[in-house]
């Protein structure tokens, strides 16, 4: 799974003894803002507290739920098969399957540019609606229609369910179109073709397959919960002895904007897109407060304060030189400390920027992390 500022290298690297050395004493673990659920995960496998994951974003906490909303390994990868037969017969019932199977034929040496304006076109009045949208933009035809039939066709039993959606998401991010997100598909021009053509022609099949098997193997120790909204919503539900984890947003973009294909997918529906990005209507993108400048700082100290309230301790990540919304590292620490004794530690980072170029910024960049320590006075 491809996300910005994900903790898999920071796990690796400081924060996971941060964690390991208060997660076994708690009541309780609740990662607030889950994002790619790298965090949730890692303690649900560990350590035998129950987690909670919250998001703004359905994506993100199915994501988290393959994981900590199981107790039990998935025993046999069988399953999957008959899944893939359901969402083969599902995808080849579409109007357009033999046009998206002929076109898919040709993306090894046709011209792509023409590839994707037929694509576009043979989408544009699609009667199954994820194919309307983003078949011929951040997918080829024919793997939207496998996409879409892999999310109607998800097994019934819940513990299968979770694994599949989790795998699904997971595979939609690495087979888009898209320099990491899915702000932007790459264009069909002499310089981002190649991608576009590399992209289309990967198998959703092979890396669905391959997360599901892997995901299938990986189970909570003790049973947790995921769940939507917002971080000061899930922040009510702790009590004394609970461990917060607080890993914000730290763009002044919401997230919604780079990761609406896959909340689409997640969702299981969409509806009316626009643009070259493909958009949803605003009004279907979720937004935080914690990305808006003139509202992250009352968020923050809203969100302190209610965690010191119930008595919780947290653990909170935030880059050393701050973020775009305008909070620096310096800021939250000022913040938190009108509510808890804080002990502070740094750590160097390679941030994903997901989209980044060589000529105005690197895909990856070396960063300092900050972790505070946050226990109630």
């Amino acid at each position: 799974m491809k996300y910005m500022g994900s903790k898999r290298s920071m796990l690796l690297n400081g924060l996971g003894e941060v964690i390991a050395s208060s997660a076994p004493k708690a009541v309780g673990f609740a990662d607030l803002f889950t994002g790619s659920g790298t965090v949730a995960c890692h303690v649900a496998e560990r350590f035998s507290v129950p987690v909670l994951a919250g998001d703004l974003q359905k994506f993100a906490v199915a994501l988290a739920d393959s994981v900590v909303g199981r107790v039990s390994a998935v025993d046999s990868d069988n399953w999957i098969d008959g899944w893939f037969s359901e969402a083969r017969m599902f995808a080849e019932r579409s109007s357009s399957w033999k046009e998206a199977i002929r076109i898919q034929s040709r993306l090894a040496t046709g011209d792509i540019g023409g590839l994707a304006d037929e694509s576009r076109e043979l989408c544009r009045t699609h009667e199954r609606p994820f194919c309307r949208a983003y078949g011929g933009w951040y997918f080829s035809p024919a793997q939207a229609l496998i996409l879409d039939g892999l999310r109607a066709s998800l097994p019934p039993q819940a513990d299968l369910s979770k694994v599949g959606l989790g795998a699904l998401i997971s595979a939609a991010s690495t087979c888009a179109a898209a320099p990491g997100h899915t702000a932007q598909p790459f264009k069909a021009n002499e310089t981002a073709g190649p991608f576009l053509r590399e992209a289309w022609r990967k198998d959703p099949l092979s890396s669905v397959s391959r997360v599901a098997s892997e995901l299938g193997q990986r189970y909570a120790l003790t049973l947790g919960q995921s769940s939507i909204g917002p971080a000061a919503a899930h922040s009510r539900k702790l009590s004394e002895g609970w461990l917060a984890f607080l890993d914000p947003p730290y763009s002044s973009v919401h997230y919604s904007r780079f990761y609406h294909v896959l909340e689409s997918l997640a969702r299981g529906t969409v509806g009316d897109v626009s643009g070259s990005g493909r958009y949803p209507a605003p009004s279907e993108r979720p937004a935080s407060d914690f990305s808006i400048p003139t509202k992250a700082p009352s968020a923050f100290s809203s969100l302190f304060a209610e965690l010191a309230s119930v008595g919780a301790d947290a653990i909170v990540t935030f880059p050393a030189n701050g973020a775009s919304t305008g909070i620096s590292g310096d800021d939250l620490r000022d913040l938190a400390s009108v509510h808890y004794s804080i002990v502070e530690e740094k750590v160097s980072s390679r941030m994903s920027t997901l989209g980044g170029n060589r000529t105005h910024r690197a895909a990856r960049q070396n960063t300092v992390e900050l972790i505070l320590r946050l226990s109630p006075r």
